[in-house]
């Protein structure tokens, strides 16, 4: 369960290749690259504790909300703007670890994520996509008939994920006890701070969805979306999602 330096090189060094903007602590990325040397094996054993006690710290839960326009949406719609959480650089070197062990478990034990999953996954892209479309379509009209896609967008998709949805994807895939347990942790007691219209700081619990900006974030929404690509569907429909 312990820590290895390699997992830790491999989650700096994509802190190497982003420069993005700090969490709530104000610690950008490349202070814990240049500070890596010095601080490495404690931050292995601060990991690897936090693993072992099934707990992610309560100050890495905590983001700063910030939010960015929609092209084409009118300013005082609140659709108009995409919520994106800033967090801290330590806390998203953790989720890197842990999202990385959660998706040796799936390639490796499983089961795996379906197929048809395209999105927010290694070695695939939207042209793959595109191209199983393609492919179906061809195979489609070769066969004398005709092909039709419908289209579907999932409004507030990460914000409105609920949390027992991920837990039961988890069990479901056989994820280890250890990684569901700081996975279960990592959902609890979450908050955002934001700046109202006052000037006032503002801080609100969240009890739904995953934070965008995250690095888990993306892998649990696939997760608790695997079950509905897994549907039997009658001969000749598919589906894919991207």
């Amino acid at each position: 369960m312990g820590v290895t330096v390699e997992e830790l090189d491999r989650a700096v060094s994509r802190l190497k290749a982003r420069n993005t903007a700090p969490g709530p602590d104000g610690i950008p990325g490349w202070v814990l690259v240049l500070s890596l040397a010095a601080l490495g094996d404690r931050l292995r054993q601060l990991f690897t504790r936090c693993l072992r006690c099934a707990t992610f710290p309560t100050a890495w839960k905590e983001a700063r909300l910030v939010l960015l326009k929609k092209e084409g949406r009118a300013a005082d719609s609140p659709s108009a703007y995409r919520p994106i959480c800033l967090l801290d650089e330590i806390g998203k070197l953790f989720e890197r670890i842990v999202a990385g062990r959660l998706n040796r478990h799936l390639s490796r034990v499983g089961p795996d994520l379906a197929d048809s999953q395209f999105g927010f996954r290694r070695e695939r892209s939207t042209i793959d996509a595109i191209m199983r479309v393609r492919s179906l379509s061809e195979q489609a009209i070769s066969q004398g008939g005709v092909a039709l896609a419908v289209s579907l967008d999932i409004v507030n998709a990460f914000n409105s994920l609920p949390w027992d949805a991920i837990k039961r994807a988890l069990a479901h895939h056989q994820v280890p006890p250890y990684l569901q347990g700081i996975i279960g942790d990592y959902l609890r007691d979450r908050y955002i701070l934001y700046m109202g219209q006052d000037g006032r700081k503002i801080r609100r619990e969240i009890k739904r969805g995953v934070p965008q900006g995250s690095v888990m974030g993306p892998l649990l929404w696939n997760l608790a979306y695997d079950a509905v690509l897994r549907i039997d569907l009658p001969a000749g429909v598919d589906r894919l999602l991207c």
